[in-house]
């Protein structure tokens, strides 16, 4: 049986989260994590002691940031263009995370499942307003948020840093575009 962490050690571990993704958003992924450590006001043994490597930090750092954009989504689930937000929401924190959809992409497919579940949960409810005010297509699903989710992405992962935002936004335009209803289209 796991204790719950005291809340001392949950303000560390807060703290943590925090700097390296900061931290990770300034340097990328390469940020040395001597100074993550330091810049939360804690010890390399803390950072180890919370997070094994790297790679386990960028997935609890995104991990948290898909909560985060969770919980901004629910408290705006009475506008019905609600999952047309999140889409754009998604895109921001590609933007200002490419460092970790980056590792996100290298890691394997059992430790991306947490990051597809947080994912559709993020989205789920969002997706039902939407499609219950029409503003979505009706046959747009939960799991399709992982291919929305790949779809927004990809020039996150695959395209020089100068040229990110534009494809990215361009992205964006052309999602938001093809989960709308249009005539010829069941709505």
């Amino acid at each position: 049986m796991t204790r719950p962490l005291r809340k001392d050690a949950v303000e560390r571990r807060d703290a943590l989260l925090k700097a390296a993704a900061e931290a990770f958003a300034r340097d990328g992924l390469d940020a040395p994590l001597h100074l993550i450590a330091a810049q939360a006001g804690v010890g390399r043994a803390t950072l180890y002691r919370n997070f094994a490597d790297r790679s386990e930090l960028a997935l609890a750092v995104f991990l948290k940031q898909i909560d985060d954009l969770g919980r901004q989504i629910q408290a705006r689930l009475d506008d019905p263009d609600v999952f047309l937000i999140f889409l754009e929401e998604i895109v921001s924190l590609m933007l200002e995370s490419a460092g970790l959809a980056s590792a996100v992409r290298d890691l394997k497919d059992e430790a991306l499942a947490p990051i597809r579940r947080a994912m559709r949960q993020a989205g789920a409810e969002a997706l039902e307003v939407s499609r219950r005010a029409g503003r979505v297509r009706a046959d747009l699903t939960v799991e399709d948020i992982r291919v929305l989710t790949l779809m927004l992405g990809a020039p996150s992962r695959t395209v020089r840093p100068e040229d990110r935002e534009v494809l990215s936004r361009r992205s964006l335009e052309l999602v938001l575009d093809a989960v709308r209803p249009q005539a010829g289209r069941a709505a």
